[in-house]
């Protein structure tokens, strides 16, 4: 059952595959456009038609135009002719007999060559009575905008010329226009023809009012009809090279339409011949697995036997092995049990004895920088000006002791600090012994006033008098 799901797997797989392969560049953008897709101008053709009538208008009501605003009204209406003539040369000859029957014509340049006569050959006053309510320079900004659509479309004929929209051995597109048509335009066309049908009906007006003048004054209205008459045939033109296009845009996507739909019949057919093979190939499957089942459960029984016999053999074997390796594991454990702990002891020994005596060394030595510390501080004290501040540990004689205080000013039990005084006297006797000199006689007898003053227990007055002896031992 798991072969068959591969195989229905695999069948979709190349189903897939085979339509993404079918289905070319050219029918994946073709334009297939749903009403939500088309543009706007198709769902409100009216009011697309209005504001582009609007925007030719002429806004300014001007009666009297200078000759060169005539001619550019002649030169609006040739463009409109030669827009017509360059979109219908763009067509396939299906479509430009399409145009050719619309315009009941054997060869339709003859009427593109008609109506630029007929624009030719109109009066000032003809072309004053369009100028009223046409804006040229509206209309061939308009025209100049579609024209360059019309290059772009040129462009991708050329382009879909040499290149193949179909592959080889399936179903084609069979159009007669050959290539689709750009939405870009069929815009630009129906903008054409929206002004041709806008100068027509703006001109319709201006004949009205000119054969209303004409008949009130009894005159001829000959100059009216020929205006009408070729803006009539502008107007003509353009419907039908309008439809031409249309009809090459519909023709191309109802060919895409049959060609997707040969195509689709063109896989219906592949799938059916897949099918067949993947039967044939599921039933010689299932034999080879069956086949392929018994050689491999037979040799897998084979196997096991053997790999039992040899697992039993290796059990024994093995357990033989790990039970004198416990025991030689044990012996040896215990030896080096009794080995460690004799290292141990040595070297607790050994750590306990040096730790003794690093730390006498370490006493000492931190005793001597204490020592060296104070003296430099007492020595600093005794050098001072006079009248400088004491230090009271200073005056302090050494059998005076005091409980030491804690941050908190708390005294601390057990721990006492005794005064510097007798420490201060030992440091000017040595000054005076090395360093006094001629002063010696002067610096003893600031010291033995110090010393009266110590024994009767005026520490300040001794204090101040072994400053005086110091400093004077080292002037």
């Amino acid at each position: 059952m798991k072969i068959l799901g591969f195989n229905r797997f695999l069948a979709i797989t190349l189903t897939l595959v085979m339509t993404s392969m079918l289905i070319t560049p050219a029918l994946a953008t073709t334009r297939y456009e749903t009403t939500d897709q088309k543009p706007v101008f198709k769902k409100n053709l009216s009011g697309v038609r209005a504001a582009l009538l609007q925007s030719i208008k002429a806004q300014d009501g001007q009666t009297q135009f200078s000759p060169e605003d005539l001619e550019q009204m002649r030169i609006a209406l040739l463009e409109l002719v030669d827009s017509n003539q360059e979109l219908s040369m763009l067509l396939s000859p299906q479509g430009k007999g399409r145009v050719r029957n619309d315009l009941g014509l054997e060869k339709d340049e003859d009427q593109f060559a008609e109506a630029r006569n007929q624009i030719q050959q109109m009066t000032g006053e003809q072309l004053a009575t369009l100028r009223k309510v046409l804006n040229p320079s509206k209309m061939r900004a308009k025209l100049a905008s579609s024209r360059a659509t019309f290059g772009e479309y040129k462009n991708s004929l050329m382009k879909a010329a040499s290149d193949s929209t179909n592959s080889p051995n399936l179903p084609g597109i069979n159009s007669h226009c050959g290539a689709p048509v750009p939405t870009g335009a069929i815009i630009a066309a129906d903008v054409i023809y929206f002004i041709a049908e806008g100068v027509r009906d703006l001109a319709q007006n201006g004949c009205n009012q000119v054969a209303v003048v004409v008949i009130a004054g009894s005159g001829g209205g000959g100059n009216a009809r020929a205006l009408c008459e070729a803006t009539d045939a502008i107007y003509l033109i353009a419907k039908a090279v309008n439809q031409g296009i249309h009809f090459c845009d519909d023709d191309y996507a109802a060919s895409v339409g049959q060609a997707s739909y040969d195509r689709l019949g063109h896989i219906d057919d592949d799938l059916t011949d897949i099918k067949a093979n993947d039967n044939t190939n599921y039933t010689n499957i299932i034999g080879n697995a069956a086949t392929n089942t018994t050689t491999i459960t037979t040799a897998v029984t084979t196997a096991q036997t053997a790999i039992i016999g040899k697992v039993d053999a290796g059990t024994v074997l093995i357990a033989g092995k790990v039970d004198d390796g416990t025991k030689a594991i044990i012996l040896n454990d215990n030896n080096n049990k009794k080995d460690i702990l004799d290292d141990a002891k040595v070297n607790k020994e050994k750590i306990v004895a040096n730790d003794n005596a690093n730390r006498v060394l370490l006493l000492a030595d931190a005793k001597a920088n204490k020592d060296f510390l104070l003296r430099t501080q007492i020595e600093a004290d005794l050098s001072s000006t006079d009248g400088a501040i004491f230090v009271a540990m200073f005056l302090t004689p050494g059998n005076k002791c005091a409980p030491v205080l804690n941050d908190k000013g708390e005294a601390q039990s057990g721990n006492t600090q005794c005064g510097y005084l007798d420490f201060a006297r030992a440091i000017v006797v040595q000054t005076i012994a090395n360093l006094a000199g001629s002063n010696t006689a002067q610096a003893n007898s600031f010291l033995t006033k110090g010393d009266n003053y110590k024994a009767s227990g005026d520490y300040k007055q001794a204090y101040q008098n072994y400053r005086q002896a110091y400093k004077t031992a080292i002037k």
